[in-house]
Protein backbone atom coordinates (compact mmCIF):
# COMPACT_ATOMS: atom_id res chain seq x y z
CA UNK A 1 0.00 0.00 0.00
CA UNK A 2 1.32 3.49 -1.19
CA UNK A 3 1.56 5.73 2.16
CA UNK A 4 0.14 9.18 1.62
CA UNK A 5 1.73 10.85 4.52
CA UNK A 6 5.19 12.29 4.90
CA UNK A 7 6.02 10.03 7.86
CA UNK A 8 6.02 7.46 4.89
CA UNK A 9 8.49 4.93 7.19
CA UNK A 10 6.54 5.15 10.13
CA UNK A 11 2.84 4.98 9.36
CA UNK A 12 1.34 2.73 5.89
CA UNK A 13 -2.15 4.33 5.93
CA UNK A 14 -3.90 5.08 2.84
CA UNK A 15 -5.37 8.85 2.35
CA UNK A 16 -8.48 8.40 3.75
CA UNK A 17 -6.77 7.59 6.98
CA UNK A 18 -4.11 10.46 6.46
CA UNK A 19 -6.96 12.98 6.25
CA UNK A 20 -8.99 11.36 8.89
CA UNK A 21 -6.01 12.21 11.48
CA UNK A 22 -5.15 15.38 10.48
CA UNK A 23 -9.09 16.04 10.74
CA UNK A 24 -8.68 14.80 14.39
CA UNK A 25 -5.83 16.75 15.48
CA UNK A 26 -7.00 20.22 13.94
CA UNK A 27 -10.25 19.31 16.13
CA UNK A 28 -8.04 18.30 19.23
CA UNK A 29 -5.75 21.64 19.02
CA UNK A 30 -9.24 23.72 18.23
CA UNK A 31 -10.80 22.30 21.63
CA UNK A 32 -7.25 22.88 23.11
CA UNK A 33 -7.36 26.30 22.41
CA UNK A 34 -11.46 27.63 22.73
CA UNK A 35 -10.77 25.37 26.69
CA UNK A 36 -8.11 27.71 27.54
CA UNK A 37 -9.94 30.92 26.49
CA UNK A 38 -8.12 31.99 23.97
CA UNK A 39 -11.47 31.97 21.82
CA UNK A 40 -12.85 34.78 24.10
CA UNK A 41 -13.54 38.01 21.93
CA UNK A 42 -11.94 40.28 24.28
CA UNK A 43 -8.77 38.68 24.78
CA UNK A 44 -8.27 38.72 20.76
CA UNK A 45 -8.45 42.35 21.07
CA UNK A 46 -6.44 43.04 23.72
CA UNK A 47 -4.03 41.34 21.67
CA UNK A 48 -4.69 44.61 19.06
CA UNK A 49 -3.83 46.80 22.07
CA UNK A 50 -0.67 44.95 23.23
CA UNK A 51 -2.41 44.78 26.49
CA UNK A 52 -3.19 40.82 26.72
CA UNK A 53 -0.24 38.46 24.12
CA UNK A 54 -1.24 35.34 25.43
CA UNK A 55 -2.87 34.22 21.92
CA UNK A 56 0.53 35.37 20.36
CA UNK A 57 2.83 33.32 22.78
CA UNK A 58 0.52 30.15 22.37
CA UNK A 59 0.91 30.03 18.32
CA UNK A 60 4.38 31.40 18.29
CA UNK A 61 4.79 28.19 20.69
CA UNK A 62 3.07 25.90 18.65
CA UNK A 63 4.90 27.17 15.03
CA UNK A 64 8.45 27.19 16.92
CA UNK A 65 7.45 23.70 18.24
CA UNK A 66 6.55 22.21 14.90
CA UNK A 67 9.21 24.02 13.22
CA UNK A 68 11.47 22.06 15.86
CA UNK A 69 9.64 18.51 15.14
CA UNK A 70 10.09 18.76 11.62
CA UNK A 71 13.52 19.75 11.88
CA UNK A 72 14.35 16.97 13.76
CA UNK A 73 11.88 14.75 11.99
CA UNK A 74 13.69 15.45 9.05
CA UNK A 75 17.46 14.99 9.78
CA UNK A 76 16.72 11.35 11.53
CA UNK A 77 15.33 10.51 8.20
CA UNK A 78 11.80 9.86 9.30
CA UNK A 79 9.95 12.69 7.48
CA UNK A 80 10.40 13.29 3.53
CA UNK A 81 10.39 16.83 3.38
CA UNK A 82 9.90 16.72 -0.54
CA UNK A 83 6.02 15.42 0.30
CA UNK A 84 5.10 18.39 2.11
CA UNK A 85 2.85 20.88 0.27
CA UNK A 86 3.82 24.65 0.77
CA UNK A 87 0.63 26.53 -0.50
CA UNK A 88 2.06 29.94 -2.57
CA UNK A 89 2.06 33.06 -0.76
CA UNK A 90 -0.30 35.81 -1.76
CA UNK A 91 0.58 38.75 -0.11
CA UNK A 92 -2.16 41.20 -0.90
CA UNK A 93 -4.78 39.41 -0.40
CA UNK A 94 -3.52 37.94 3.29
CA UNK A 95 -3.00 41.77 4.18
CA UNK A 96 -6.57 42.64 3.43
CA UNK A 97 -8.39 39.74 4.82
CA UNK A 98 -6.14 40.46 8.38
CA UNK A 99 -7.17 44.06 8.60
CA UNK A 100 -10.75 43.19 7.85
CA UNK A 101 -10.28 40.40 10.73
CA UNK A 102 -8.48 42.51 12.82
CA UNK A 103 -10.95 45.49 12.20
CA UNK A 104 -14.12 43.09 12.87
CA UNK A 105 -12.64 41.78 16.62
CA UNK A 106 -11.54 45.29 17.60
CA UNK A 107 -15.08 46.11 16.75
CA UNK A 108 -16.41 42.62 18.42
CA UNK A 109 -14.47 43.23 21.71
CA UNK A 110 -14.74 46.81 21.91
Amino acid sequence: MESFLPINGVFQVSKTAGLFVALLIGFGFGFILERGGLGDSRKLAAQFYFRDLTVFKVMFTAIVVAMIGLLVLTSVGVMDPDMIHINPTYLWPGIVGGLVMGVGFVIGGY
